[in-house]
């Protein structure tokens, strides 16, 4: 059973290496509660912990190619999500350090890698397309898609209809595709992401 079991990842990831989004998705599937339990642990904010599932799989895909390779993929993706997840404490506790006094002799764990730093851009380019939707699509698109509250109940708390709510959402994806413009593979991780999150 667990050579059946191991031979199936290893055909996930094969896939998931020739950039099969479908593929991704399924392994999105199979480990993202792991990872959003582990951070959510150390972090103990719901908010931090889903930003740690979003840094990790956005690593994955853009670091596809190679991800056929790995022979232990439950200890690799471990191994990032601590990384990453004491990266974002010691980032929190610099944060109040400055808000509260002077640092003295800090420093920063750094394992950031290219890859960081284009999952960094990416939510840069993400968060700047949404300032620019209009009012009540950025607030729709902010409650459903960043936040993660049910379209029945953004309907609610704005005493809209569901189907109001998601024409918003589906005018304010349209706007945010035409904003990031010829970033086509930026634009497709962006959604796959966002709305595995819903």
């Amino acid at each position: 059973m667990e050579s059946k079991t191991a031979r199936a990842e290893e055909i996930l990831l094969a896939k998931v290496a020739k950039g099969d989004h479908h593929a991704f998705r399924t392994l999105f599937d199979l480990y993202h509660h792991k990872v959003y339990s582990y951070s959510i642990r150390f972090l103990r904010s719901e908010t931090h912990a889903e930003e740690i599932v979003q840094e990790v799989f956005i690593n994955l895909w853009l670091g596809r190619e190679k991800i056929s390779q790995i022979s232990n993929f439950g200890g690799y993706l471990r191994v990032i999500t601590k990384n990453l997840t004491l990266n974002a404490l010691k980032k929190i506790a610099l944060d109040f350090k400055l808000n509260n006094a002077q640092i003295e002799n800090w420093t920063e764990v750094d394992n950031n890698t290219e890859h960081n730093l284009q999952a960094k851009e990416t939510r840069a380019l993400l968060n700047e397309a949404i300032q620019k939707l209009p009012k009540q699509q950025r607030l729709i698109y902010q409650m459903c898609h960043i936040d993660g509250i049910k379209q029945k109940e953004v309907a609610e708390r704005l005493n809209i209809s569901p189907l109001t709510v998601k024409a918003h959402l589906r005018d304010a994806t349209k706007t945010i595709r035409s904003l990031l413009g010829d970033r086509t593979e930026l634009s497709a991780l962006l959604f796959m992401f966002f709305y595995m999150m819903k």
